[in-house]
């Protein structure tokens, strides 16, 4: 047996006591929606971490991560012009171009 495999059975085989919690239907895909995108295997497992105050973090796909990359250094740029008391509205269009990414991934 894998090594992996056999701490999960001996931390598995520590909990005796069960807790029970009902939800509606859609309570249930919100939470296994969730605990798949924070790259947990086990709705179970995903509770326990939140219940226990276990900072939970969505895997964010590696596309969105080069575009928010993309979308921070155009910001950068737009900043330090603002700071240097330079004119940036050729950037106009990249700065609401990246606020309508932005906007599109909030809603």
């Amino acid at each position: 047996m894998e090594p992996d495999k056999q701490a999960e059975i001996s931390v598995e085989a520590g909990r005796t006591l069960r807790i029970d919690v009902r939800v509606s239907p859609d309570e249930k895909k919100d939470l296994q929606a969730k605990a798949t995108a924070a790259g947990y295997k086990k709705v179970s497992a995903y509770l326990r971490d939140v219940g226990r105050g276990v900072e939970v973090k969505e895997n964010i796909p590696p596309e969105l991560r080069r575009q928010l990359v993309g979308i921070g250094t155009n910001l950068n740029q737009i900043a330090r012009l603002a700071q240097a008391g330079k004119s940036f509205s050729s950037h106009e269009a990249q700065l609401v171009q990246a606020l309508a990414i932005i906007r599109g991934y909030l809603v």
